[in-house]
């Protein structure tokens, strides 16, 4: 009998200090989950960044006359290469942004908090690991590797992990505002 209530007793303490050590550890984590999230949001930056100086060389050396340029492109579509690339980038900085509100209006609420975590930071792994994969497909695609059916198929299975975790960020920031009001 004595060895079960020192048991009980022994269990419930590690429980509350375990509990305690979390509680204290949860603002050096949070701080930790933040940077990485903007470490990750930085590189989607400056490979967006990166995506539009590219377009905009390509648009200037189609201009200056390089042939192997001009026999691919027409100017219509190198300036939609750079709208393209601009948007993209507007678009991250939109979804950045709404990950920041989230994090704002949801400092008190754990749960919610987490999922807005999750949910970006699932976000930017899947889109930095997009970026890496795109250079990969294609090269295989040319190679023969790999059929352009098989790149599309894994091109939209990654779109749609994307579509996921944007919509799970919009979904959040609609909930927020009506328990809000």
């Amino acid at each position: 009998m004595f060895k079960l209530l020192f048991i009980v007793i022994a269990g419930t303490l590690v429980y509350f200090l375990l509990k305690l050590c979390l509680y204290l550890y949860r603002p050096f984590f949070l701080s930790k989950t933040f940077r990485q999230i903007e470490q990750m949001y930085d590189n989607l930056l400056t490979a967006a960044d990166k995506d539009i100086g590219s377009a905009a060389e390509d648009f200037k050396a189609w201009q200056s006359g390089d042939r192997v340029i001009k026999t691919f492109n027409s100017e219509d579509e190198m300036i939609e290469r750079i709208n393209t690339a601009k948007t993209a980038k507007a678009h991250e900085e939109e979804l950045h942004e709404k990950f920041l509100r989230l994090r704002e209006r949801f400092i008190g609420d754990l749960k919610k908090t987490s999922e807005s975590i999750e949910a970006y930071r699932r976000y930017l792994v899947v889109k930095l690991k997009q970026r890496q994969e795109a250079a990969l497909f294609a090269s295989a695609v040319i190679s023969g590797a790999m059929s352009f059916d098989e790149m599309s198929a894994a091109a939209k299975a990654t779109m749609i992990v994307l579509e996921e975790n944007e919509r799970k960020l919009d979904i959040l920031l609609i909930t927020g505002d009506s328990n809000l009001h």
